[in-house]
């Protein structure tokens, strides 16, 4: 009996060592490994980058160089949510998505980057857009260029900020490259359980679905021409434009059909002959409401579907006296056009253009120059007679 008692003794005291020592066995000396589980869930993608068309002067000089990084949204066709990466890799993205068909959206950096323009609504392909940023000029009197007379066809849907009473107006684009590639991601089919001993090989059997995507500018220049008779009377102008697009729809591939109004100012000018002559300014803009412009080139010219009213231009001269101010306002949606290969809208309004009234055209009134200063001193001169030649 005292044997039996002092051999559960010893038991007792020798199990906790044996069982740590055990422990330590298998910590140290056993391999781990890792369990995979794949139930057709995932496939290896790659997504190839090209920025050729990344800068308008791409192809004048080939050495600019690329972003310095981008970001991809993946839209599952099966209402989940989009998945975002962001990297600075910008010539080749891997992932993996599960089976399902996607619209992989790309972008140039990342939407934080832009101060300019905001990115609302992207979780869902149908939402998924680049906007304007709100931006304020001038006062709440300031109707003529800025309150609801500013439209035309469309709502007039300026805003007034309260907390400064000024009309709100969309800042131009900056300069966003993008593009949308359509995949179908299909099933690998493969066993549910993956032994260790066989998980290279199982990884080279995940052959990668290979896409391209070539991001293109999404902005477009605007070069807007204007016939002024009496522009020696001239001493400044400003003006807006009303009825274009405030942003695009990044994964439905066209312009928004939200409108905004953009403000003008820098314009140039030009004499062309006795008291007459062009005023001309480029800017950028994301174009017509609901429009998805060619690319490519070199193609014919290429004249709007937009009726005259989808956009109104808004002019104010202020004249050598600096006092007086007229106004005057044009609808010219179908006055758009598209020039060859360039990312470019131009409107030219002059004397004897078929679409626009006689009683339309600009005709200053007469003003004397205030203190001997006024439009001379910053008119370009042209020979009399000499076409403008406005380039893109």
């Amino acid at each position: 009996m005292k044997t039996n008692i002092s051999y559960i003794k010893l038991l007792r005291n020798v199990a906790p060592v044996a069982a740590v020592a055990l422990l330590a066995l298998v910590m140290t000396n056993c391999e781990r490994r890792d369990l995979w589980v794949y139930g057709d869930q995932f496939k290896q993608v790659l997504l190839n980058v090209d920025w050729r068309n990344y800068m308008r002067d791409k192809q004048l000089y080939p050495y600019e160089p690329d972003p310095s990084g981008m970001t991809v949204w993946f839209y599952p066709s099966d209402g989940r949510k989009s998945y975002r990466t962001t990297t600075g890799e910008v010539r080749h993205l891997e992932t993996y998505l599960s089976a399902d068909n996607y619209r992989a959206v790309v972008i140039d950096y990342s939407p934080e980057e832009y101060g300019r323009q905001e990115f609302v609504g992207m979780d869902w392909a149908n939402t998924a857009k680049v906007k304007s940023g709100r931006h304020s000029y001038q006062p709440a009197g300031e109707v003529q260029l800025f309150g609801p007379g500013c439209y035309a066809g469309t709502p007039a849907l300026t805003e007034i900020e309260p907390s400064s009473g000024l009309y709100t107006v969309s800042f131009d684009p900056q300069q966003i490259a993008s593009d949308t590639t359509d995949m179908v991601i299909t099933s690998g089919k493969y066993p549910d359980y993956i032994p260790y001993d066989e998980m290279e090989e199982y990884q080279s059997t995940l052959v990668k679905q290979e896409y391209n995507s070539e991001p293109k500018l999404l902005p477009w220049h605007m070069r807007i021409r204007v016939y002024v008779k009496g522009i020696y009377y001239m001493y400044k102008v400003e003006g807006s434009i009303a009825g274009l697009a405030d942003g695009y729809m990044l994964a439905l591939g066209h312009t928004s059909d939200e409108p905004c109004v953009q403000y003008l100012e820098n314009w140039e000018a030009y004499q062309t002959g006795d008291n007459v002559g062009y005023i001309a300014l480029t800017f950028d803009t994301w174009g017509l409401r609901n429009s998805m412009w060619p690319t490519g080139g070199p193609y014919p010219q290429i004249s709007s579907a937009a009726k005259p009213e989808d956009v109104r231009l808004n002019l104010k001269f202020t004249l050598r006296d600096r006092q007086t101010t007229v106004y005057y306002r044009f609808d010219v949606g179908d006055l758009v056009r598209v020039f060859n290969n360039e990312y470019a809208l131009r409107i030219d309004l002059e004397e004897g253009y078929a679409g626009l009234p006689d009683n339309k055209a600009i005709d200053l009134p007469y003003a004397d120059a205030a203190n001997g200063l006024g439009f001379d001193g910053w008119v370009v001169p042209w020979s009399d007679g000499q076409d403008i030649g406005v380039q893109f």
